[in-house]
């Protein structure tokens, strides 16, 4: 899995895939502290993130393990929101009001 930040939406008026109410966002690469890297992807949001927040990337073969992706043309899945990062136990990001 892969850290990113959602930093916007995409739309596509005409799309070979079925998923209905699809929602893709513009989210860039980050570091587990939530400093961004500057590479962009487009992934589908499968959990209802907003812009701004740190969110976990699936990719690849991976993506088409949920059934809202089953059989569909989907390469980068947003798959959670995170809200703490605990490395070698020190908090390195946390969303504020969160109580790590």
């Amino acid at each position: 899995m892969t850290f990113a930040r959602v930093v916007g939406t995409v739309v596509g008026v005409v799309r070979s895939d079925k998923i209905e109410d699809a929602r893709f966002l513009l989210v860039e690469i980050c570091d587990q502290t939530g400093k961004r890297g500057g590479d962009f992807l487009v992934a589908l949001d499968a959990v209802g993130a907003d812009r701004g927040q740190m969110v976990l990337l699936a990719q690849g073969s991976s993506c088409h393990w949920s059934k809202l992706t089953a059989n569909q043309p989907i390469d980068t899945l947003i798959v959670a929101i995170v809200e703490t990062v605990d490395e070698s136990d020190k908090v390195v990001y946390s969303v504020p009001g969160s109580d790590a």
